[in-house]
């Protein structure tokens, strides 16, 4: 089961670089002004509903996604501790064939005072079930998938507060919900 890595318009117009796309006719000059809303971010930014979102695909059979398990870790690498989220959960083969499925994870920031996208994706995983099978999926989320690039002091910035994660099938499709809190960078020497 292959999934979209873009996302497909229903028309040019619906494009969220529409507007900007060659904006004089007498010009080659292309001025990106959608800045970090592009692709599936742009489409949720102006509530436009694209004809196949990002993520999308089909598949011989179907699945059931339950069990979210939200946690929070310190993993420890060259003497430095780090925060880390693992997020946990079941998905099943509910069908009657053998098939492939592309488990999502995104993070919404639920507080950010920088314009950030409604979703982001920040962890996959790809499945391989036999009819009826069940397996217990983990992505570890370290401290950059919930970090944005602040530009006024040039690196990596990830604001403590709560964070929403979603997981589902497509960008579209999101069949759980649950919530951590990130914490400050934690360095040991």
């Amino acid at each position: 089961s292959a999934r979209l890595p873009v996302t497909f318009e229903r028309r040019w117009e619906d494009n969220p670089a529409h507007d900007s796309y060659y904006p004089d006719a007498l010009t080659n000059r292309v001025a990106y002004k959608e800045g970090v809303f592009v692709g599936y971010r742009g489409y949720e930014h102006i509530g436009t509903k694209p004809l196949f979102p990002f993520g999308y695909g089909l598949s011989y059979t179907t699945f059931r996604y339950n069990n979210l398990n939200v946690t929070q870790a310190i993993t420890k690498s060259g003497g430095l501790s780090s925060w880390a989220c693992l997020v946990s959960f079941d998905v099943t083969n509910t069908g009657r064939r053998e098939g492939a499925e592309v488990a999502q994870v995104y993070v919404t920031d639920t507080h950010s005072k920088t314009p950030r996208p409604a979703r982001e994706l920040k962890g996959f995983v790809k499945l391989n079930l036999h009819a009826g099978e069940k397996k217990r999926v983990t992505v570890t989320l370290d401290r950059r998938a919930f970090s944005y690039y602040d530009i006024d002091i040039k690196q990596w910035r990830a604001d403590p507060g709560d964070f929403d994660i979603l997981v589902g099938s497509s960008v579209e499709e999101i069949l759980l919900k649950g919530k951590v809190a990130s914490q400050p960078e934690i360095k040991q020497r």
